[in-house]
């Protein structure tokens, strides 16, 4: 047997509360029933949530991804302190340029870049270049410095080279001549890519790092560089490439951080 109650309101017969139902009774709200709560509910803990998910929209704001936590002030954002995060990775042969897109987000104000470029051909400059939604972004803004020191046989030598508003940057010095049999060698910091959204002690971005190759006369090349590129903006990739001729293998990983 089964009846229905109808009634537009419910009010306790005394005081200021009531209880619907008795211990183990069971409630089914039918599909399609909206419960509209204008007021607090209390004691209904976690454990009560027996199936489903809460969606990450309940949980706070901001953007919840594999490298966003939530916080106690209910924001997802990036983890705290200047650990690195794999963010892309790549290996490669026989290509004429690499075009590395929609890497650098939101989530993180610094990046590391670490990879080997072998090149084609002999006396090849390796070159970098930011991009932005798929495009190369030059406007020959890049404004950078190189310290190169050089070791041939029993003799040294320094050279430096610097350029005020270029397409591109560099990451060595004097044309050295790595052939198809040695790689040149790149670790990188890639400071606020992201700078108009998120900003990381300044309206622009910039790098620098340090570069080495072993040339095909015998010698050792350590090049320390810094770069400052003068266009502000949201730079998501990078473009990489020899100055001419190809690249005969490369490798490279970018990671992630956010410094303290």
């Amino acid at each position: 047997m089964s009846s229905e109650i109808k009634a537009d309101k419910w009010s306790p017969a005394s005081g200021t509360s009531a209880t619907i139902g008795d211990s183990g009774d069971t409630y089914t709200i039918p599909s399609g029933v909206t419960l509209a709560n204008s007021g607090t509910v209390t004691g209904l803990p976690a454990s009560s949530i027996s199936s489903g998910t809460i969606a990450t929209a309940r949980l706070g704001s901001g953007t919840a991804s594999s490298s966003t936590v939530l916080y106690g002030d209910g924001t997802f954002k990036a983890e705290p302190g200047g650990g690195l995060t794999l963010v892309s990775s790549g290996t490669g042969s026989d290509v004429s340029n690499l075009n590395i897109d929609s890497v650098f987000t939101n989530s993180y104000k610094a990046y590391k870049f670490v990879g080997g470029f072998r090149p084609a051909t002999n006396g090849e400059d390796l070159w970098f270049v930011y991009r932005s939604g798929g495009s190369n972004s030059g406007n020959s803004e890049y404004r950078y410095i190189v310290q190169g020191f050089i070791a041939e046989g029993s003799q040294s030598s320094d050279a430096r080279q610097y350029a005020w508003g270029n397409p591109y940057w560099k990451i060595s010095t004097n044309s050295p001549s790595n052939n198809s049999n040695y790689m040149q060698y790149v670790d990188m910091n890639i400071w606020n890519p992201m700078a108009t959204s998120t900003t990381f002690g300044g309206d622009y971005t910039s790098a620098s790092g340090n570069s080495m190759l072993y040339m095909s006369a015998s010698g050792v090349v350590y090049s320390a560089f810094a770069m400052n590129y003068q266009t502000g903006g949201n730079y998501d990739g990078l473009h990489i490439t020899f100055a001419s001729g190809n690249i005969n293998a490369y490798n490279y990983q970018i990671y992630g951080y956010n410094p303290t």
